[in-house]
C-alpha cells in the first residue's frame, strides 16, 4: 500500500477491513482539498499570506490571461490537478484499498497532501509575479516548457502508481498467490513502484508552478520520506512477515525506486 497517501497510514497495514468512517474522511478529505485551493487562488489568500511574511504577490496575475472559472492558466492547471489527484485517491480508498483506514489516518492523510498542495499553491503566486510567460494570448501561449514537462511528469506517475496498485490487488485476490510477495510487472523492476509513481506526480504537480528551487525542494521532501522513514518502515514489516522471501526478493529486485540508481 502506499503509505505515501501519507502520513498516518503506516500501520495501516497491519489491518484489513471496512471502516465507513475512515475511509469517508480519506474521501472527503481528498476531494476537499481543490476546492480549497481554488479558494486560495481566488479570494486572495494566497497572496495575502505571501504579503504577510514580505514576499510578492500580485492578486491581477492570478486571474490573468486565459483559463476557467476567474483563474489564470497555470492556477486553471494546477487547481485541474489537484482535483485529480483527489479523485484518484478517493478511487484508491474504495475500489482498491483493503486496508482498514481510521478517521484519525484519514485525517493525517488529507492534511500531509492538502500542506503539499498549499505549497504548490503559494510557490505559483509567487512565481507568477516574476514570470516571463505572456499573460494574453491561448492557453498554450501563456504556459512554456516547465508546465508541458511538469503534466508529463504528473500524467506519468498517475499512470505508475495506479498500475501498480490495481496489479499488486489482482495479484493478491488470486488464491494461488495467498502468502507471496508480488514480484510482477512493475514490482519485478523496483521494490517500490507506487512510491515512485507518487514522487513523479508531485515533483510534477511543482514544476507545473514554475519554480524550479520548488520543484528541487519537493523532490528533497520525497525522498528524504521515503528513505528517512516509509521505506525502512515497510522493509521492517515485510521481514518480519516473510522472512526469508523478502530477502529473496530483495535480492533479485535491488533497486526501492529507480532502475539502476535508487
Amino acid at each position: 500500500m502506499s503509505s505515501e497517501k501519507r502520513g498516518g497510514l503506516a500501520d495501516v497495514r497491519r489491518t484489513t477491513g471496512f471502516s465507513t468512517p475512515g475511509i469517508a474522511t480519506f474521501a472527503i478529505g481528498r476531494l476537499s482539498d481543490a476546492p480549497l485551493q481554488y479558494l486560495l487562488f481566488t479570494q486572495g489568500w494566497a497572496v495575502k499570506g505571501l504579503t504577510a511574511v514580505g514576499l510578492r504577490a500580485s492578486n491581477l496575475l492570478v486571474t490573468a490571461g486565459p483559463g476557467i472559472a476567474g483563474l489564470g492558466p497555470i492556477p486553471s492547471l494546477l487547481t485541474g490537478m489537484y482535483a485529480l489527484q483527489g479523485l484518484h485517491h478517493a478511487y484508491w480508498v474504495f475500489f482498491t484499498s483493503n486496508y482498514r483506514i481510521s478517521p484519525g489516518s484519514g485525517l493525517q492523510v488529507s492534511a500531509f497532501n492538502g500542506t503539499m498542495n498549499t505549497f504548490n499553491t503559494l510557490v505559483a503566486v509567487h512565481a507568477l509575479t516574476s514570470s516571463p510567460q505572456p499573460i494574453l494570448g491561448s492557453f498554450a501561449e501563456c504556459i512554456g516548457w516547465k508546465q508541458y514537462a511538469g503534466l508529463a511528469l504528473f500524467a506519468l506517475g498517475i499512470s505508475i502508481e495506479f498500475i501498480a496498485e490495481q496489479s499488486r490487488k489482482a495479484f493478491k485476490k488470486d488464491l494461488k498467490n495467498k502468502g507471496k510477495i508480488d514480484d510482477t510487472g512493475l514490482w519485478s523492476v523496483v521494490r517500490h513502484p507506487n512510491y515512485l509513481g507518487y514522487a513523479l506526480w508531485r515533483i510534477g504537480t511543482t514544476l507545473v508552478t514554475g519554480s524550479l528551487g520548488g520543484t528541487v525542494f519537493m523532490a528533497g521532501i520525497q525522498l528524504a520520506s521515503f528513505y528517512g522513514s516509509s521505506i525502512p518502515e515497510l522493509s521492517d514489516y515485510m521481514a518480519s512477515r516473510y522472512g526469508a522471501q523478502w530477502n529473496d526478493y530483495k535480492r533479485r529486485v535491488p533497486y526501492a525506486l529507480v532502475p539502476g540508481i535508487l
